[in-house]
């Protein structure tokens, strides 16, 4: 499997040079990629007495027990080197490191499981912690050359202060994980390996007696440390901090590092090749391709992605298709009137949110607000409960909402308004601030009054506006208003949960059918009174 995904960074890497694309580009993406799987990324097993002590090291933790594992960032780094200077240096470079590390990572399949002794290094997550804090704050200020001083002095303490709180005793009461979170492996000696051994041998009778309790085979005394693949070490070497290593390809660390192999290999044969696929961006476009990569590979981790999980639920499919057909048309009038309950609380929702969204959005306008402190500080206090609003979800606000005024439509409507609020009210203010200056000026040259300004030079230009973008909210809340209904909040979507709920799968299916039909009817309307308006 592993060797699935060399094949595709090299075939990845030949078909950009034949699309006669930047291989130099490649070639920096996957060396960055190596750098930060080397740093960051879990490479191997390691397990302990409980499943929660089980450790997924990196390759940088695992390097005083392989050494091997030293050709990864030297071959990183060099490639980064010679990329500089392109041509056809860094296309052997390239292919060199590429092969050494390949044979690197292949010795380290092989190895037999170890016992190895776990080394916290402590700081270094609260130091990292305060650094990028650091580094953040100076890159989103860099451009105020005026303020750059005293932006980077305020940073530095920022970032100072936050690794001092996060390596206090309070930092690690509120995250204790962080404390020793980073861990290098070291070797242990003959001596440790056999007390395990015989510890684990001691136990074995009383082990055995559980197993045998539950229908498990008993287990034989173990000779050796390898034998102990696939269990448990003994508690008390747990305790000590012994871990028993296993070099493993179920790790997105793995993945990544042999998909940037094939990358730097395939990258390397297109610079020989063609040397002169490069470009000037290739460093900048390079670091963000890689840290694309490097953030998706961990999520898709996260998120037990898996492909496999898909085929194991397909019966599931297709028992649900099955009895979804033929749909039961003796359910279509109550499909009915609860697609009418869900476009109501859409078409309210939305128009009340439209209502106190236009008045907030002439505050939230940088070109009316900036005029004199007192709206400048308005300005910012209304941009402030915009955002403040926009970051709770309207799923949130109705599982709140129903709490407090019960199950019904009335709850989905309070929160979908709250929030469309802040939504139509930054596309609203966005389209003030983009209005042609040339009418205001002229009815300000005049004497005209604010209010007039506002009635006869803005509202005119951005009316239109207006409208189309409450028919584009409207058509989300719809939406919107479907998944509300499964947390109480009535219509379409309340339906769905109660008929799921009791299996009912061949009237649900009505309203699914319904809901398709609907969102495309609105679609269609909406853009087209869009289109006549803009």
């Amino acid at each position: 499997m592993l060797y699935v995904n060399f094949a595709l960074g090299l075939l990845i890497a030949l078909l950009t040079g034949l699309a006669k694309s930047s291989a130099r580009r490649l070639l920096i993406t996957s060396s960055i990629a190596l750098l930060i799987t080397y740093l960051a990324f879990p490479y191997a097993f390691s397990v302990g007495f409980l499943s929660r002590e089980t450790i997924k090291p990196t390759p940088a933790a695992l390097t005083p027990v392989f050494t091997l594992f030293l050709i990864i960032p030297i071959s990183a780094i060099l490639n980064l080197i010679i990329a500089h200077y392109g041509k056809r240096a860094a296309g052997i470079t390239a292919i060199i490191a590429s092969i050494a590390t390949l044979i690197s990572v292949n010795v380290w399949a092989q190895q037999a499981p170890s016992l190895i002794q776990i080394r916290p290094i402590n700081g270094l997550m609260e130091a990292l912690t305060g650094i990028i804090i650091t580094g953040v704050i100076i890159l989103i200020n860099w451009e105020r050359k005026n303020l750059r001083i005293p932006l980077i002095i305020i940073s530095i303490i920022l970032g100072l202060s936050s690794f001092l709180w996060l390596n206090s005793s309070a930092g690690h009461t509120f995250f204790p994980n962080a404390q020793g979170y980073y861990k290098l492996f070291t070797t242990t000696d003959a001596n440790t390996e056999q007390r395990v051994l015989t510890e684990y041998n001691d136990g074995l009778e009383a082990l055995n007696a559980q197993r045998e309790s539950i229908g498990l085979s008993t287990l034989e005394p173990l000779e050796s440390i390898t034998g102990l693949e696939g269990q448990r070490i003994p508690r008390t070497a747990a305790d000590e901090g012994l871990r028993l290593v296993q070099p493993s390809s179920r790790t997105y660390g793995t993945i990544v590092m042999f998909l940037a192999l094939g990358l730097m290999l395939g990258s390397g044969l297109v610079l020989l090749w063609r040397p002169s696929l490069q470009a000037s961006n290739d460093l900048s476009s390079g670091l963000v391709i890689a840290l694309a990569v490097c953030t998706l590979a961990p999520a898709f981790s996260a998120t037990d992605f898996s492909f496999s999980r898909l085929v194991e639920g397909w019966p599931f499919l297709m028992n649900f298709l099955d009895r979804s057909w033929p749909p039961n048309l003796s359910a279509l009038q109550d499909v009915a009137s609860q697609m009418l309950i869900t476009l109501e609380i859409a078409l309210i929702g939305t128009f009340l949110a439209a209502i106190f969204a236009v008045p907030l959005s002439f505050l939230a306008a940088r070109n009316l607000t900036q005029g004199n402190p007192f709206m400048r500080v308005v300005f910012a206090l209304t941009r402030g409960f915009f955002n403040l609003d926009r970051g709770v979800d309207t799923l949130i606000l109705a599982l709140v909402f129903v709490a407090a005024v019960g199950l019904g439509p009335f709850a989905g409507i309070l929160a979908m308004a709250i929030h469309s609020i802040a939504d139509l009210g930054k596309l609203y203010s966005e389209s003030i601030e983009n209005v042609d200056h040339g009418p205001i000026e002229a009815l300000e040259a005049v004497g005209a009054s604010g209010s007039n300004v506002v009635r006869w030079a803005i509202l005119p230009q951005v009316a239109p506006l207006f409208t189309a973008w409450t028919l584009y909210r409207f058509e989300i809340n719809f939406r919107v208003s479907i998944v509300l209904g499964l947390v109480g909040a009535g219509g379409i979507g309340f339906f769905i949960q109660e008929k799921m709920a009791t299996g009912a799968y061949n009237q649900m299916i009505i309203a699914i059918i319904a809901i398709v039909i609907v969102v495309n009817i609105i679609d269609f309307a909406s853009s087209w009174l869009r289109s006549k308006l803009i």
